[in-house]
Formats: structure tokens, C-alpha cells, sequence
């Protein structure tokens, strides 16, 4: 069997600047058809080109010349087309989980002869259209877009101007009425309008940050005050450059103060955390009731939802529809642009038109509106707020006017020039920027004042109820408004039309399993990650909608589709039954995937996969249905940038969060002992560890995973596994897999720094502190970190919280080590704050592990380096662990960024770092 470019040394070593080029391309790089509608889990362009290529190439081909085809050596290779001379003119490629179409289109900039790209769900498979096939019509329907969209727009002015006047948009929340005193009150989780620094770019700030103090130069500074007067709270508009007179304030921000040359301006806090089930009047300062199950604010909220259906079917009048315990209100509005938008206060009037839009809302035909049920079983978020149907998720007014737009679109099929097919490729383009809209105009967005002032629905994959909601109009100059998206469907499109080839494209809607084709000649999909996203049920967001323009026969995705989706959520189960949803079906389906995929590949073909998870879970699926379900081997594989740094749902810990490139082939044979692979595997990655100790990384702990799955599934049958299936590859993934690749490590660092760790809980410690980067303060980490850096396969979260090794917050786990600080004596703090060195230093010598006596004697090394080696005789009469502390120090003198708080001290205690450990190892 003949090997490709991407099993080779050659192509591993690339791996660097293609991921270099990857980072770039998931920030500020972006290709500008990303823009035109959001879909989760888009692989960067450059990492998909260098694999499709070098998975065709062979073994031998100049490294040189492949740079050049793939255009590696452009800052941003996306934004050229490769140079291909025809070399892939003969193959044919299938994407069988095509999602938004990245492997796809690098297919066809690289020009091979046929291009297949499959998906499930109808709302992909327009995307993978509008994305792969209707950009061959080129300029003529970059105009046409152009022409029709214009026209489009000017169709809506009347009706905007009817339902917004000159207003840009408005903020609103929910109002609750108070058990306590009667009133109505808004609920407000944060005040902030606008907090934006001087010189700040949308993705500098991450969540959470507005809680930081923040100092230096505001170019807006801008919140709510409320203020009662009477049974109304007011809410009155605070903005400081406007009050300052100034075009940029210098001021020192929290999260509830704002200090300019002395003054102090106060920040209400937020009177309602559904978290918490929280909420308190603004009246009478009563907070709402709760108990363990009913919270009085969400079931007014839910009561909301109901009478709105039943208004809407009429059941009951406005009056009766405004008299619910809950109900949504205007707290401010704005006008202008972008982030030059001024502030007003909500008047009289404003609160008479919206309440009256919901009286001409009952006047529209109930067809033109979404009432298709929202999946029940809570794997959307806001369906436990009541929100049942998707129309809810909108007031009366968004309904309104999207209801206008989705008319518009649909009359002007009858007016574009062309087949019908050409027509179908116009409106395609026109719906995407409607889709665009409704994630910025619906009542799931909310307020984001340190960035782009409205945030999403779609910023939290699984659509989370929110308070401080924006409303825009379409035709407004912002963000996510209509017009504003038609312009980013130009332009991506305008970059698409730029990629055509004459690859021959055949975009499929179908199950993977139903898939029936003459054998291809590469694989390179990303496969479903388990738990990650719930496609069918996130993607009826945009469905229901979809189904106005084009005639698609589901009633809903999750009703339909589930079935047949390879994922996991276990509420699935409690509507389909059989299994749907856990764990057991996911592999199933994921193994008579990866079957079918390998009847679909030649013989001589390889598969590629992208994987993008960290659950051992996961893992064992995939090797299940990859390796023991469908035979097929790992040949190698690589870590590489697919996923957003800032992505809220993984900010805050840090994990192994790569995607893991893996390569596989037709297939594993023969048999041989687990322990004797396992230790040819050790012995061989060790030395090649030992050799690049300077350079350690989650990147590191990702090769090295994949050297020793590549080893492990040489073979179809390993002996010694416990039990069969399932239970032989869970016994391979958690006693042999990860052990191993932790084994390695440590071997590896001992062959190259003459130093041994053998206590797991220095394990643990010293792969942490090797494979994380330095934080500000300690490092964070997940709960299959924990799993993965296990040396034996025995140490559990409970046992490393026992020994003092980590501690655990509510979402998040901290490495009980020394806070980084740069001063001296804030080193020394950071030391004397660990509760073990505190108890040493009264004279407590009760240490538990290595790791202990290493902190204690780290502090010894910085506060009194001159009794340390008096420190270290005396220890060694009062513990069995100071040589192993001692060893921990000397492979940090090796291993840790200079910067690391235990950095210095291990070097003291080592002889500055270059003299050897001998002078305190008897």
C-alpha cells in the first residue's frame, strides 16, 4: 500500500505553520462568506486544503512544491487559490458530514475531478448549496443578488417606517408583577448599554470581563439608571460622553462604578440571576419568592406564554394578554449606527405601538408565522420558560415585519429572469441574509456593552432564555440588521464566486448510512462530536423559517431527524424511546457509519477525520465504530486550530481542545498481547519525548495520543483486553490508551532530564504544569483533563481533591499550585498562602505527597535560600517524599516557562538550573 504525503515525517513537520496559518484563520482572518449566515463547528480553509492535498500526494512528493500548491506561504492562504497544474483532476472526494462546507470547497479550489458533499438536515443542505454549487452562476447572480436585494429593501421602507419611525432599535426585558406590593418591575440582569475602550477590536474581550476593572481611555461610556417614581420606574439614560461633553472619557470602570478625574458614577447592579432564581422588586426591594422547585418569576414567564398562544388563537382579549403576571417592556431605544448609536428614553407612545403591533399580529394569516413546536425535552434552553413554539421566541412587532420579509422574498421568485433553478439560487442567497436577521432580532439576543453591542441568539449553542433583549429594525445601519446582512451575503458570496473550479460538485441530502456511490478515492469529514451540538433541534431555528420559502416536507428537523442524527442528549430518549439519544445509540449509529464510509472508500483510499472532543466517552465511540466495528487502522495523527478561542461555552478552563486529525486506513490485521505493544509503544515515544522536553504542549499530549492509538490499531485483535465490543475498547481507551500516552510522557522526561517521578500525584502535577500554559493566577482545567493526565487509570477527582492537589469550584477545576506574581515578595505570598507550607512553617511537617514538601521547599528557596540544604537534611527525617520533590524541581528547571511562579525556586533548589540535582540526592 502506497504511502500519502500526510503519513510522513515531511508533512509532520508543517504541521506548526499550517496551524500558525489555522489560529489566523479563526480571528481576525475569517473568510468573508462566514458572514453570511452563522452554522457551528466551521473548519478553517487552510487546514482542510493542506490535508485534502496531502492526503492525495504521494509519500515522496517535494515539500517544497506542496507549500507552493497550497499557497502556505501567503500570510492567509484562504484568500489565494491554490496552484494545482490539474494534479487532482482524476480523484473524487466525500464529505459525508459536510456541515457548512469547508473540506468541500477546498476540494474544489483544488480542482479534483468530482466533489460529493452530504448532510442530513435540510438547513445544511441549503447552506452546502449556496456554499458549493450555485456560485458557478457567477457575476450575472452576483448582480442579480445586488438588484433583487435593493429591490427588497425599498419594498420594506413603508412598512419599517409604519412599525419604527426614525428609531434604530430598542432594549427591552421582562417585567414581572410583585407578589408583594402589586407593581410591575422590570427585571434587569445588567445595566450596561456601552463600555467600549479606545483601540478594542470585537474580540479582545472576553465573557465575563465587564466584572474586571477597567482603566484607560472609554470611547463610549453609556448605561440605564432606574429610578422610581410613583409605581413607575424610569428608566433614565446615562451617557457620559454626552454628560462630559467629550469624544473619549478617561475613566477607571467596574462593574458597578465609573470613576472620571475624581467623580464617582454608580452602576445599578442587576436585579434578577435565573441561575440563582433570583429576582428583586425595584418598588418595594422584596425579593421574589422561591423554593427548592417553583420559582414565582419563571412560572409569571411561562404564564406569559401560554396567554400569548391562547391571544393568539383568540382565546383572550389584549387587556387580558397585558394582565399576565409577566410580560415583555421597553426599558430604552436607540438611533444612529453601529457604535455611534445615541440612547433615548422610552415614551408613552413607543409603549402604545408596541402593545398595539400584537392587535395587528392577530390580523396576519397564522400560516405566515412559525407555530412549529420547539423539541420538548429541554435540549433548547428556553423551552422551560414556556417558549414551546418558535414564534414566541419573537414579539409581535419582529413577527410583523419578518412575516413582510419572508412575503417579499417569496413574490419576487415570480419576477427574477432565468430557469427555476437559477431563480431557487437568487433566493437562497436573499433567505441567508433573512436567516442572518433573525439571530440579531428576536427576543434571545442581549446586550454585550464591551463588544458589539448586541449579541446574537445564536452565541450559546443551545439558545439560552435572556433578560436585557434588543430589537432592531431591518433597515437599520447595525449589526445584524436585514440590509446589513444582505451586504455580508455579497460579499461572501463575491469570495465564492472567486473559488470556482471545474470540479464537478454534487451536493446530497441523505443519512450517511443511506449513502450508495461508486467507491471514492478519499474520505475527510468531521464527524459527529457526541454531546456537542444538537443539530436537528438547534437547526429548526432557522428551519421553521426556511420552510416558508422553500418547500420542505418536515413539519420540524427534530421530529423528523433525530432518529437518523449521530449525537447525544439523553432527553432525546424520553420522546423517541429505543435508545435515541444515549450514549449505546450513538455509538451503533456512529459504527454503520463508519462501515458504510469504508464500502464508499477504494482500497487504497484513506478516510480523515476531524475530532474535536476530549471525552473519553467520545473517544471510545470513535475507536469503537472506527477500529473494532469497521477495521479500519490509525495511521497517524495531528493536532490542528478548527474551534474559536473565545467560544462562550469553553472559556475559562483549559482543556484539551484541538481537533485531533486522524488518519486511517483499510485495515487492521493480525493479533498481539496489549502489555507487549504497550511496551514497544512506551520505549519508542519516550526517546523521541526525551529529545523535544523544551517544546511540551496539549499539542504534545495530542501527538503523542495519536503515536500510540496508531500503535494500538496496527492490530485487529489485541489479547488481554477485558471482555468483547464495547467493554474490550472502554477497557483499551481508559487502562492502555491514556496510561500509556501518560507513561510516555513521564519516561520521556526522565530519559530527558535525569530525573524520575513515580508518585501519581506528581504525575499529575508535573504533566499539568508541562502541558498548560502559565495563567495570570493558577491554572484551570477540565474534568477530562483529569482523565487524560491519569497515570494508572486508578486516581480520581476525589482523590486529587483529598490530596490537596486540585480544588474544585462550581463549574471549574484549579491546580492548587502558587499564584504567578512578579515581585519577589508576591512570589513569597503566593507560597505562604498554600494551607501545607502555612502548617510547615508553624512546624507541621504532615505532608501528603511530594508535591507538598516541593511547594514547602520552593518558599524555603526564595525566602531563605541559605538554610536550605539545613531545610532539606531536616525534612528527610520527617518525610519520604523530599527526593522525589526534589526530582519534580529539576524537570521544571527544564520544562516550565521562565515566567512560571516555581520557575526560580526549582532552579535554587537545583543550583541555578545548571549544576545537577546530585548535591541534595544522597
Amino acid at each position: 500500500m502506497q504511502k500519502r504525503l500526510i503519513e510522513s515525517d515531511k508533512f509532520s513537520s508543517l504541521i506548526p505553520e499550517i496551524d500558525e496559518k489555522a489560529v489566523k484563520e479563526k480571528g481576525s482572518g475569517r473568510p468573508t462568506y462566514w458572514g453570511m449566515v452563522f452554522w457551528r463547528t466551521r473548519k478553517p480553509l487552510v487546514s482542510a486544503r493542506a490535508f485534502i492535498a496531502a492526503s492525495l500526494l504521494p509519500e515522496g512528493f517535494n515539500i517544497t512544491e506542496y507549500k507552493r500548491i497550497i499557497r502556505l506561504n501567503e500570510d492567509i492562504p484562504h484568500k489565494y487559490q491554490p496552484i494545482t497544474n490539474n494534479v487532482f483532476k482524476d480523484y473524487v472526494l466525500l464529505d459525508p458530514f459536510a456541515g457548512f462546507g469547508s473540506i468541500p470547497l477546498e476540494a474544489k479550489r483544488l480542482g479534483l475531478g468530482k466533489v460529493i458533499a452530504s448532510e442530513l438536515l435540510p438547513t445544511a443542505y441549503m447552506f452546502l448549496k449556496a456554499v458549493l454549487d450555485y456560485p458557478k452562476y457567477g457575476e450575472k447572480l452576483l448582480k442579480d443578488i445586488e438588484r433583487y436585494g435593493n429591490e427588497l429593501i425599498k419594498s420594506l421602507e413603508e412598512d419599517v417606517k409604519e412599525l419604527y419611525g426614525d428609531t434604530t432599535g430598542f432594549v427591552g426585558s421582562w417585567e414581572v408583577k410583585c407578589p408583594h406590593c402589586g407593581n410591575y418591575t422590570p427585571l434587569v440582569n445588567q445595566w450596561w448599554l456601552l463600555a467600549l475602550k479606545e483601540g478594542s477590536s470585537n474580540d479582545e474581550e472576553e465573557e465575563g470581563e465587564e466584572s474586571e476593572v477597567k482603566s484607560g481611555a472609554f470611547r463610549r461610556l453609556v448605561y440605564m439608571e432606574p429610578v422610581k417614581e410613583g409605581n413607575q420606574i424610569r428608566v433614565k439614560v446615562i451617557d457620559l460622553n454626552k454628560e462630559l461633553n467629550v469624544k473619549s472619557v478617561r475613566a477607571k470602570k467596574t462593574k458597578d462604578k465609573i470613576i472620571v478625574n475624581g467623580k464617582e458614577y454608580r452602576v445599578s447592579q442587576g436585579n434578577v440571576n435565573a441561575k440563582k432564581s433570583f429576582a428583586r422588586c425595584l418598588h418595594c426591594n422584596n425579593v421574589f419568592p422561591k423554593d427548592s422547585k417553583k420559582w414565582y418569576v419563571k412560572e409569571a414567564i411561562n404564564e406569559w406564554n401560554e396567554n400569548y398562544e391562547k391571544f393568539m388563537n383568540g382565546e383572550i382579549t389584549l387587556e387580558e394578554l397585558r394582565n399576565s403576571r409577566a410580560r415583555p417592556t421597553l426599558l430604552v431605544k436607540f438611533k444612529g449606527k453601529a457604535k455611534d448609536l445615541t440612547f433615548e428614553e422610552i415614551t408613552v407612545k413607543d409603549e402604545e405601538a408596541f402593545w398595539d403591533s400584537f392587535d395587528k399580529l392577530r390580523g396576519l394569516d397564522i400560516t405566515k408565522i412559525p407555530t412549529e413546536k420547539a423539541s420538548p425535552y429541554g435540549t433548547l434552553r428556553f423551552v422551560t420558560w414556556g417558549i414551546d413554539r418558535f414564534y414566541k421566541l419573537f414579539n409581535a412587532r419582529q413577527l410583523i415585519i419578518l412575516t413582510k420579509i419572508v412575503e417579499k422574498i417569496s413574490y419576487l421568485r415570480d419576477i427574477i429572469e432565468g430557469d427555476d433553478e437559477y431563480k431557487k439560487a437568487v433566493i437562497t442567497y436573499l433567505v441567508l441574509a433573512f436567516l442572518n436577521h433573525i439571530r440579531y432580532n428576536c427576543m434571545l439576543t442581549s446586550v454585550h456593552p464591551t463588544r458589539t453591542f448586541v449579541r446574537e441568539a445564536t452565541a450559546l449553542t443551545r439558545f439560552s432564555f435572556m433578560w436585557n433583549w434588543i430589537e432592531i429594525s431591518p433597515l437599520a445601519n447595525i449589526i445584524g440588521s436585514f440590509s446589513k446582512s444582505l451586504e455580508h451575503v455579497n460579499e461572501g458570496l463575491e469570495y465564492l464566486i472567486q473559488t470556482d473550479s471545474d470540479s464537478q460538485v454534487e451536493v446530497l441530502q441523505t443519512d450517511v448510512c443511506d449513502l450508495r456511490l461508486d467507491p471514492v478515492d478519499v474520505i475527510i469529514t468531521d464527524p459527529p462530536y457526541a454531546d456537542d451540538v444538537p443539530y436537528p433541534e438547534v437547526g429548526d431555528f432557522y428551519y421553521v423559517w426556511l420552510k416558508k420559502v422553500f418547500p420542505f416536507p418536515y413539519n420540524t428537523q427534530w421530529e423528523e431527524l433525530v432518529p437518523k442524527d449521530i449525537g447525544v442528549d439523553e432527553a432525546r430518549n424520553k420522546v423517541f424511546g429505543n435508545g435515541v439519544g444515549t450514549y449505546d445509540y450513538f455509538r451503533e449509529r456512529l459504527a454503520q457509519a463508519f462501515a458504510n464510509l469504508s464500502k464508499l472508500l477504494k482500497g487504497e483510499g484513506v478516510l480523515v477525520t476531524f475530532y474535536n472532543h476530549t471525552s473519553p466517552k467520545a473517544w471510545t465511540s470513535l475507536l469503537y465504530a472506527g477500529w473494532y466495528y469497521s477495521k479500519f487502522r490509525i495511521s497517524t495523527t495531528y493536532a490542528i486550530t478548527t474551534e474559536d478561542e473565545t467560544r462562550i461555552n469553553a472559556r475559562g478552563t483549559v482543556s484539551l481542545d484541538k481537533s485531533i486529525v486522524i488518519v486511517w486506513r483499510k485495515r487492521a490485521e493480525g493479533t498481539k498481547h496489549i502489555q507487549e505493544v504497550k511496551k514497544n509503544v512506551i520505549s519508542a515515544i519516550s526517546d523521541w519525548i526525551s529529545t523535544n522536553i523544551k517544546s511540551l504542549s496539549l499539542d504534545t499530549y495530542i501527538e503523542v495520543l495519536g503515536k500510540v492509538l496508531s500503535e494500538f490499531t496496527k492490530y485487529e485483535k489485541l489479547l488481554g483486553l477485558k471482555g468483547e465490543g464495547m467493554k474490550a475498547v472502554e477497557d483499551l481507551v481508559s487502562n492502555h490508551v491514556f496510561p500509556t500516552v501518560v507513561q510516555s510522557l513521564i519516561e520521556g522526561l526522565a530519559k530527558g532530564t535525569g530525573a524520575r517521578v513515580e508518585n501519581p500525584y506528581s504525575v499529575f502535577y508535573v504533566l499539568v504544569k508541562a502541558l498548560l500554559p502559565p495563567s495570570k493566577t493558577v491554572r484551570k482545567l477540565d474534568k477530562n483533563t483529569l482523565i487524560f493526565l491519569n497515570v494508572s487509570g486508578n486516581i480520581t477527582k476525589k482523590d486529587l481533591l483529598q490530596n490537596k492537589i486540585i480544588k474544585a469550584g462550581k463549574d471549574t477545576i484549579y491546580l492548587m499550585e502558587p499564584e504567578n506574581a512578579n515581585d519577589i515578595n508576591d512570589k513569597i505570598r503566593s507560597f505562604e498562602m498554600l494551607n501545607h507550607v502555612k502548617s510547615a512553617i508553624a512546624g507541621d511537617y504532615n505532608f501528603s505527597n511530594p508535591v507538598q514538601v516541593l511547594h514547602y521547599l520552593e518558599y524555603i528557596a526564595l525566602k531563605y535560600p541559605d538554610k536550605l540544604k539545613e531545610e532539606v537534611d531536616k525534612l528527610r527525617e520527617k518525610t519520604r517524599f523530599v527526593d522525589e520533590a526534589l526530582s519534580v524541581a529539576k524537570i521544571f528547571t527544564k520544562v516550565l516557562n521562565e515566567k512560571d511562579v516555581e520557575y526560580g525556586p526549582s532552579c535554587k533548589m537545583v543550583g541555578g538550573c545548571e549544576k545537577g540535582i546530585e548535591k541534595w540526592v544522597s
